[in-house]
């Protein structure tokens, strides 16, 4: 009997998917280290002027400070400065965002988000050398057009690479990536000198720039111009020589010829029923999302940490803020496969409630001059916080958007929610020190608890179920349909026809 050998699939492009997806994803990284910056170095460029901050820096990081009188009267800033500097990159997003997702498609995926590390360079040379705090202004504007243009332009070029079994796992390298960054924000925050900080942070688009040039350009954006040789030739890069890539070429032919006729304009996404939904239900997920607080958690972190008076000095508190932030993006990636996408959200926001509830709790016993010994409440309620945060509601709400929406109108419509989701950044990073000077710390933190639990309420009557379901299902759901009424009708059918 004649055997039939083994025909042995080449595995070496799943790897170069992997790699490809880890060296686009330092662009996340590097707009993780631009949020962190704010909460290492606002301490340092405000309390470095004679206000009360304590906390210890490295000897070596002293003996080589170039802090001296000059630089003190050049850069004083007060908190209402400081709160600009910081939320000025949210709202740079604001502008990156919105039109990246057109640039990619006239420029292309490669170019448009290998130039986006220009401006991120610059911004980190005028944050470090600039003589006036307009100077940090401009810098932190221009960072945050890149960090915007990131969030929009780094995941079309992760699917176009991915084989359909790895997409899910590479497209949360973003929030992975990101949520890295910050952590490494915080970390080198103890160099104790605002112009080394700075100069760290830039090395991080150089490393992007130099590694990403070696990839290729997106096998999807190189089929829509008609360059089919090196459509194929990219899109062999990423499944191994040895496999056969016909089939997928004809399948992402006749996906870019439906694409083409079903495009959807931004004008189409709030006039059409069908879209406008979805793009309300996708908004206001990320409305509660933001005035849960986190970027004011992420952006003062150490300033947070100082108000409490935690056991830990800030620095420190706000790494081990960030080994949480981190730890639990990893450990959601396994419940996404496992749990319902409601049950996570609901779960992450009456948790993230109950931690800002327990926050707002201690400011206020701290207010009284409650004596306590235990300082490391406040950094375990934080802890816990980020941690559920990161667990539901700050990765579900950009998931969605694949689930909720048709392929041809994805990008228009992740493009303008990521526009909403900074401008919201924006509003709650720069707001935050007008309500901790306008009704205390203690009521912002209530504040942010309350807005959590109407979330809680928001996702029970008004987010459908995604995981599992056809989009088919979920577009009747919002359009009404549901599958009791489509049931009935069927039973309602069978009866007449056997009468």
């Amino acid at each position: 009997m004649e055997t039939i050998p083994d025909i042995k699939r080449d595995t070496s492009g799943i790897t170069t998917q992997y790699v490809g997806t880890g060296i686009v994803n330092l662009g996340a990284f590097a707009a993780g280290v631009c949020v962190a910056w704010s909460s290492s170095a606002l301490p340092l460029l405000i309390t470095e002027y004679g206000k009360d901050y304590t906390t210890p820096i490295p000897d070596w990081a002293e003996q080589n400070s170039t802090y001296d009188e000059n630089f003190k009267t050049r850069l004083e800033l007060s908190d209402t400065q400081g709160s600009w500097v910081a939320s000025l990159l949210c709202l740079g997003a604001v502008f990156g965002a919105v039109p990246s997702g057109l640039i990619s498609e006239y420029f292309g995926r490669k170019k448009t988000l290998l130039y986006l590390a220009l401006p991120l360079l610059v911004s980190w040379i005028l944050v470090a050398s600039s003589p006036n705090v307009y100077g940090l202004y401009v810098g932190r504007f221009v960072g945050g057009i890149a960090v915007g243009a990131f969030s929009v332009s780094i995941p079309p070029y992760v699917e176009d690479i991915a084989e359909k079994h790895l997409l899910k796992t590479l497209a949360n390298f973003y929030h992975v990536d990101f949520n890295c960054g910050v952590l490494f924000g915080y970390f080198i925050g103890i160099v104790g000198n605002v112009s080394w900080l700075s100069v760290l942070c830039s090395l991080i688009p150089i490393a992007f720039f130099i590694a990403f040039i070696f990839l290729p350009e997106s096998p999807t954006y190189l089929m829509s111009q008609g360059k089919y040789s090196e459509a194929k030739a990219a899109l062999r890069y990423y499944r191994g020589i040895d496999n056969d890539i016909d089939g997928e070429i004809r399948t992402l032919r006749d996906y870019l010829m439906n694409a083409g006729k079903n495009r959807v304009s931004f004008k189409e996404l709030f006039t059409t029923r069908g879209m406008l939904k979805p793009l309300l239900v996708s908004f206001c997920l990320m409305i509660f999302q933001q005035m849960s607080g986190i970027y004011a958690v992420l952006f003062y972190a150490r300033k947070i940490f100082k108000n409490l008076s935690v056991s830990l000095n800030p620095p420190n508190a706000a790494i081990i803020l960030g080994f949480g932030l981190v730890s639990s993006t990893y450990f959601s990636t396994m419940l996404l496969k496992v749990v319902r996408r409601r049950v996570l959200l609901m779960t992450s926001f009456i948790m993230m409630a109950l931690n800002l509830g327990g926050l707002a709790i201690y400011y206020h016993l701290q207010a009284t001059n409650f004596s306590s010994n235990n300082t490391g409440v406040p950094l375990f309620t934080l802890c816990f916080f980020v941690i559920f945060y990161a667990a539901g509601a700050g990765s579900i709400p950009w998931l969605m958007l694949r689930e909720i929406f048709p392929p041809h109108a994805i990008r228009r419509a992740t493009a303008i929610t990521a526009g909403v989701h900074w401008f919201l950044a924006f509003t709650v990073t720069k707001l935050y020190q007008n309500l901790e000077d306008l009704v205390k710390p203690g009521w912002a933190f209530w504040h942010f608890a309350v807005s959590c639990v109407v979330g809680t309420v928001f996702v029970y009557f008004f987010v459908p179920e995604t995981k599992g379901r056809s989009l088919e299902d979920i577009q009747n759901e919002f359009e009404g349909i549901h599958k009791k009424k489509r049931h009935r009708h069927v039973i309602e059918v069978e009866s007449l026809s056997e009468v």
